[in-house]
């Protein structure tokens, strides 16, 4: 079985304007998700680069050999090319995607940040995640998928896009998926590292910033974006939507908001 074969997880490049921005993606997810805002911004006239970060789309077979430092410096690349060639430049980021672009407007600020439901505690806080440091070394990998219900629309959805022709209904297949994809605890530990680097980062971002939250995410909590969007130093817009976790998705209900305030803000707008 082969993963996130379609051109659509791979970076792209929508050129359209002197003014630019990159778009970062989240954990387990490739530029496909960021491609719908990219279009968007394109349209209006704002060039859209998307970047696929090491050990994610096609490469995920390699995730586990990933490190915190090799999200981060990937994207710094991309974001220092963006920098050379558009100005304005701003940095919009989703989920673990916000984590990074936290990271990086701190080292090399923007003109404009934007952060889509930002990761930066990793399971709010859970108590056992202080534990990672010393599980990734004893712990098992996990299998996400070994509960998974296949009939489910929304897990339907993820497999038609991470595996285009995959036959969740065939018994083989469910049970490869059940019992052959593991994901370390190392891995989760690396991204905690990124999620928590992103929180004191952020401290020392002073850049004009618009952070979108939705109200019904459980993935990163209101509460929690609150007290990260408090912690920024720059002039911060917080706008929350009626949306779960995957604000960038044209399937959420909130999404035209969504799109239309990373587009005027972007532009140089207010939000």
């Amino acid at each position: 079985m082969r993963w996130f074969d379609a051109e659509e997880h791979q970076p792209f490049h929508f050129e359209s304007g002197a003014a630019g921005a990159l778009l970062i993606h989240g954990f387990m997810g490739t530029p496909a998700e960021m491609r719908p805002l990219g279009h968007a911004l394109a349209e209006a006239g704002i060039s859209a680069h998307g970047v696929l970060l090491p050990g994610f789309g096609p490469d995920i077979e390699r995730l586990e050999a990933m490190r915190a430092r090799d999200w981060i410096q990937a994207a710094a690349s991309a974001w220092e090319e963006v920098r050379k060639k558009h100005s304005p430049a701003s940095l919009i980021g989703f989920s673990m995607g916000g984590a990074v672009a936290l990271h990086l407007a701190a080292e090399n600020p923007p003109d404009r940040l934007v952060l889509l439901a930002p990761l930066w505690r990793l399971l709010s806080g859970d108590w056992r995640v202080r534990l990672l440091p010393l599980a990734r070394y004893v712990m098992r990998p996990l299998r996400p998928f070994e509960a998974a219900d296949f009939q489910n629309p929304e897990v339907r959805t993820f497999f038609a896009e991470a595996m285009p022709g995959v036959d969740l209904d065939d018994p083989a297949v469910q049970h490869a998926l059940r019992n052959e994809v593991h994901l370390s605890p190392v891995t989760l530990d690396e991204l905690r590292r990124v999620a928590s680097g992103a929180g004191r980062a952020a401290e020392r971002v002073t850049v004009p910033t618009l952070v979108i939250q939705g109200t019904d995410d459980r993935t990163v909590t209101p509460a929690d974006t609150r007290r990260l969007a408090a912690r920024l130093n720059g002039s911060t817009a917080l706008r929350e939507v009626p949306a779960g976790h995957q604000i960038v998705r044209p399937e959420e209900k909130a999404w035209p908001t969504v799109r239309d305030l990373v587009v005027r803000f972007t532009l140089g707008g207010a939000p």
